[in-house]
């Protein structure tokens, strides 16, 4: 199994079908403080639903390389970061993300996006890296700040979540911002 350590707690993991009842409990644990911000978080999220995530990430990883990692820590899966949108004659990527409410603020989503991102520069090679955020969602908005992402502009009313549209924050970052800060990132216990 494909796994990268961040540090001597967070593991960065890719998930297999084992793992559908612990992704439904996390996701289950914190639903009502996802819910605001993902659309995929809703009252029927179910383990099929998980066990559908692990297949689809399994199956584009094994047809293009693109993943979704679980982010665990000490073993227990807290979260979820991992890229999308990926175009090879671009060489563009979206990056997302999600953590408990329980391990917010701890900068563990800013370690593990640093990780993502210099995977996505230095190892696919590509050059420019998006990360949309709710406007309204403080916290996640700091991560792509945090790590040296520009704020290129705000698309309305671009998704339907928890009843209501809201807008985006397009953060962007090109290869050669990066290398030219690449410690950009806040590193926190």
């Amino acid at each position: 199994m494909f796994s990268h350590r961040i540090d001597e707690k967070v593991e960065l993991v890719l998930p297999d079908l084992s793992m559908v009842g612990s992704v439904y409990a996390a996701v289950h644990r914190d639903l009502e403080h996802l819910q605001p911000w993902m659309p995929w978080a809703t009252e029927d999220y179910s383990e099929d639903s998980a066990r559908e995530f692990i297949q689809r990430t399994l199956q584009d990883y094994a047809e293009t390389g693109r993943f979704d990692t679980l982010i665990c820590v000490d073993g227990e899966i807290v979260g979820s970061t991992g890229f999308h949108n990926y175009d090879l004659v671009n060489r563009s990527a979206h990056i997302g993300y999600w953590i408990s409410r329980e391990f917010e603020g701890k900068g563990i989503v800013s370690r593990c996006c640093r990780a993502l991102v210099e995977y996505l520069f230095d190892v696919r090679g590509l050059n420019r890296l998006q990360i949309n955020c709710n406007v309204q969602n403080v916290r996640s908005r700091a991560i792509p700040e945090r790590l040296g992402f520009k704020l290129e502009g705000i698309h309305r009313q671009v998704e339907f979540v928890d009843g209501q549209f809201g807008d985006w924050a397009i953060y962007g970052l090109l290869r050669e911002e990066w290398k030219e800060n690449p410690n950009t990132a806040v590193t926190r216990a």
